[in-house]
């Protein structure tokens, strides 16, 4: 049943449902399952001329989220935040600041559900007086409305990161109708749009990582890939543990061969050098508040740092990397 699947790869053409699904099949393995992953490579290496691409994120607030997404060690519920904290413009800032030298692709302000659309403005609009044209803000927070999303993009947005979750609405606090809605507003606004299939845990179906990948494509995102979950004890899918980083290649290779050139970066997230040589070109370096820890950090997250992540691209066959 892999022969079919290979020559559609190896054709350049894009896959169907079920051929995606064949992708992640336990019995695709060996020199078939090299195959597979080479052309998701090929691909991205021919997209984005063989280049590196680095989202940079800052956590600016935390706080105990009346959503109580089951994997997020924001819920209220958890425990595991339990005084709020939010970073000063100042201190937001300072950040940017050191990051801008190092030149990575975005910069990305992440923000609770509650944190408020005039806040985040203000927040783009300092940005955006200290940052150069060629890198690009990003915003990702909660649910909002087309007016909201013209205020963004006004303010300076250019991308808004947001999904539809793995499990959304038995995971998670929120509707699958509710990100929608949100997704459209922001396709109404004209910001470009990132989205992942996440958060990628060991007990999603095939099916269901597909389902994810391809309820995206309508909304015409320019970066996709794969969020691996990140088990935080005290949360309740503590216990389910982390996908294995074969399933999370797997994927990359996927949601590379389900989109076409206008998807020209592919994310692995946390950094996956195994999927760097199977469709992905991006990796994220964040500080902050992080939901997939239990504090808030002024150094990088496990210390991964914009540097580490050109050595990261260059031992990958990578080059054109930010300096």
């Amino acid at each position: 049943m892999f022969e079919h699947l290979i020559q559609r790869c190896e054709s350049g053409e894009l896959l169907n449902r079920e051929e995606a699904i064949l992708v992640l099949h336990k019995d695709l393995h060996g020199e078939l399952l090299e195959r597979v992953y080479a052309e998701a490579d090929r691909r991205t290496r021919a997209y984005w001329k063989n280049r590196g691409r680095i989202w940079t994120a800052i956590g600016v607030d935390s706080a105990p989220c009346s959503r109580n997404c089951k994997f997020c060690s924001l819920g209220a519920e958890w425990g595991v935040y339990n005084e709020p904290h939010e970073l000063t413009i100042d201190e937001v800032l300072n950040h940017v600041r050191q990051m801008i030298p190092l030149q990575p692709d975005w910069i990305t302000l992440r923000t609770t559900q509650d944190y408020g659309i005039e806040k985040l403005c203000t927040l783009v609009r300092e940005i955006r007086k200290i940052t150069p044209p060629e890198i690009g803000i990003v915003v990702n927070t909660g649910e909002f409305g087309l007016e909201e999303a013209r205020r963004l993009k006004d303010a300076g947005v250019e991308v808004a990161y947001h999904t539809i979750r793995l499990r959304e609405g038995c995971d998670t606090g929120l509707s699958v109708e509710d990100r929608i809605a949100t997704l459209e507003a922001m396709q109404q606004a004209g910001l470009k749009m990132a989205a992942l299939v996440e958060p990628l845990g060991p007990e999603h179906t095939d099916e269901e990582i597909v389902d994810a990948a391809f309820r995206l494509k309508p909304y015409d995102i320019k970066l996709g890939g794969v969020m691996a979950r990140v088990p935080i004890p005290e949360t309740p899918l503590y216990e389910l543990g982390q996908v294995s980083e074969e399933r999370q290649t797997r994927v990359i290779a996927m949601t590379r061969l389900i989109y076409g050139p206008e998807v020209d970066a592919i994310c692995i997230h946390p950094p996956l050098p195994l999927a760097l040589k199977a469709g992905a070109n991006t990796v994220v370096v964040e500080c902050g508040a992080i939901p997939r820890d239990q504090d808030t950090s002024d150094t990088n997250w496990r210390d991964f740092s914009i540097p580490a992540a050109n050595q990261l691209f260059c031992e990958q066959g990578f080059d054109s990397l930010a300096q």
